[in-house]
């Protein structure tokens, strides 16, 4: 590896979207409330930094460091680095993408729950010049992290054994998914997740013929109201997958969410659950619920590559231009985990973990009571 050669230090307060000209190299454009695992504390947000492409640089690694003692705490290698959203953006045929001169990326940082949380996090962009052949090193963006906010507490929208969470606690979609549009960043999905649930052998998520939804352990499963509230909106008659052929036609955005159901669990939070089994809805638009009331069923509907839910909680009632939130679940145990290497499948962890008002590291199987 090449020293680097010289070192730019570059930071400056958030701005709205592309507007006039970048103060920094690197800017906070968005800062979430962190949230605990069982195992760590997540300190999310997304950055915004110069067009450094354009220059001929490339991304190597970042390090994020507490701005304080200015010990690391996390090096994103190559091979791990973030989505990066950069123009042209994609285009669709509802709606109108802004065009962005900054490109836009999430981070999350996992704090071992055993270490004290950071005040501030401090980051070092290191680049290659593949033009001049040298090293270059961006320093700087001051982080705050917002330790003094906790994140939404909600009962698990299943009960049982076996679930498999997955799509959280992680840089990689729903995390990194946004929408450029009308000059606001649009993060629905940030912080969701997908469940569907294994059998006792550990071994897989349905038995049986794969292209058909009976075979799924999940599929027809009862979903519950997270925390008490109201229905405000009730999607159904969508026609579901055959199993894992995603063969649903979908001709429209909001399709893509198959047969769902919006809840307002109040405090300008709304959950939502999505891939629903048609004409499983056991609530209607305008209904108050009570946690833990059972709302639906869960099925394979929209996109999706085999029966399981799609859950999210948002700022707003739209499940596409609105701003997810983080959330911990009352109560759960994590009994087992899906690990990617070294060797790909499931594992079994003994004694289990219980876990209180916290969320679950990406692939947790765990039992929900």
């Amino acid at each position: 590896m090449l020293l680097p050669v010289f070192l730019i230090t570059a930071c400056s307060k958030s701005s709205s979207m592309d507007e006039g000209v970048p103060v920094g190299k690197i800017e906070l454009a968005q800062n979430y409330v962190p949230y605990k695992t069982e195992k760590y504390l997540r300190i999310c947000y997304m950055l915004s930094t110069w067009e450094f492409m354009k220059e001929g640089l490339k991304l190597q690694t970042i390090i994020i460091y507490d701005n304080d003692t200015k010990i690391p705490l996390d090096t994103i290698l190559q091979d791990d680095l973030p989505f990066i959203w950069k123009s042209p953006l994609p285009q669709s045929s509802e709606i109108n993408i802004d065009n962005i001169t900054r490109y836009y990326l999430s981070l999350q940082v996992p704090v071992p729950l055993d270490l004290p949380a950071p005040a501030t996090l401090g980051h070092r962009f290191i680049l290659s010049d593949t033009v001049k052949g040298q090293t270059v090193t961006v320093e700087g963006c001051i982080v705050p992290v917002r330790k003094q906010e906790v994140p939404r507490l909600i009962a698990a929208p299943v009960k049982g054994n076996y679930y498999l969470f997955h799509n959280q606690s992680t840089l990689g979609y729903h995390y990194y998914l946004a929408f450029f549009v009308n000059g606001g960043i649009w993060t629905n999905e940030k912080f969701a997740f997908d469940l569907t649930r294994i059998d006792s052998t550990w071994e897989e998520t349905y038995s049986g013929d794969p292209a058909k939804n009976e075979s799924y352990f999940a599929y027809g499963d009862t979903l519950y109201a997270v925390a008490s509230g109201k229905v405000l909106k009730v999607t159904d008659n969508r026609a579901e997958n055959s199993g894992n052929l995603r063969n649903a036609v979908l001709t429209k955005s909001d399709e893509y969410y198959g047969n769902y159901l919006i809840l307002d669990i109040g405090g300008s939070v709304y959950a939502m659950y999505m891939h629903c089994l048609p004409f499983s809805f056991m609530v209607r638009e305008g209904d108050v619920v009570t946690e833990g009331q059972p709302v639906a069923l869960l099925g394979n509907s929209g996109n999706s590559t085999e029966p399981h839910l799609h859950f999210q909680l948002t700022d707003l009632p739209d499940p596409g231009f609105s701003h997810g939130l983080p959330m911990v679940f009352q109560s759960f145990k994590k009994t087992g985990e899906i690990r990617l290497a070294p060797v790909v499948g499931p594992v079994q962890i003994n004694p289990h973990i219980p876990a209180t008002s916290a969320n679950m590291e990406n692939w947790s199987i765990v039992d929900v009571p």
